[in-house]
């Protein structure tokens, strides 16, 4: 499979899994974006959740609740920093705005999350392509994408 970021075939460091990758793979029919996250947990490869992804998962269940809660938090946790972070992401929201694109606040902070840690985003939100558009935000390309 091919990885990288912004179609760069390097292999990217440490990925932070957006929440729709892990709505997915939890899905009882995950699509190659649960499948590749499958792959990246049984090759061990660095990967982390933000509180923020943990929180978007988390409530949208309906059922193994516990389970799930438990099963996320074995993985690192990329956590803002504090101000800095916060104030990224009002910077790549109002960025966005200013060129027309709508993101969402949640999504600014992601995004600054994932730059601060210098992680590559895997997610299937296009918002964040229109993110990564604007900002350099590296985006974790694989087969299928």
């Amino acid at each position: 499979m091919e990885r990288g970021s912004q179609g760069h075939a390097e292999k990217p460091g440490l990925i932070l899994v957006d929440s729709s990758v892990w709505i997915d793979f939890l899905s009882s029919s995950p699509s190659l974006a649960g499948a590749e996250l499958r792959r990246m947990i049984a090759e061990a490869e660095p990967f982390a959740l933000a509180g923020v992804v943990v929180t978007e998962v988390l409530q949208g269940l309906k059922r193994d609740m516990i389970r799930i809660e438990h099963y996320l938090s074995q993985w690192d946790m990329l956590e803002p920093s504090g101000f800095r972070t916060y104030r990224e992401a009002a910077v790549i929201f109002r960025s966005a705005r200013a060129k027309g694109v709508a993101v969402t606040t949640v999504d600014a902070l992601i995004a600054a999350i994932a730059l601060e840690h210098r992680a590559t985003l895997f997610t299937l939100d296009r918002d964040f392509t229109r993110i990564a558009g604007i900002i350099s935000l590296p985006l974790y390309i694989f087969a299928g994408s």
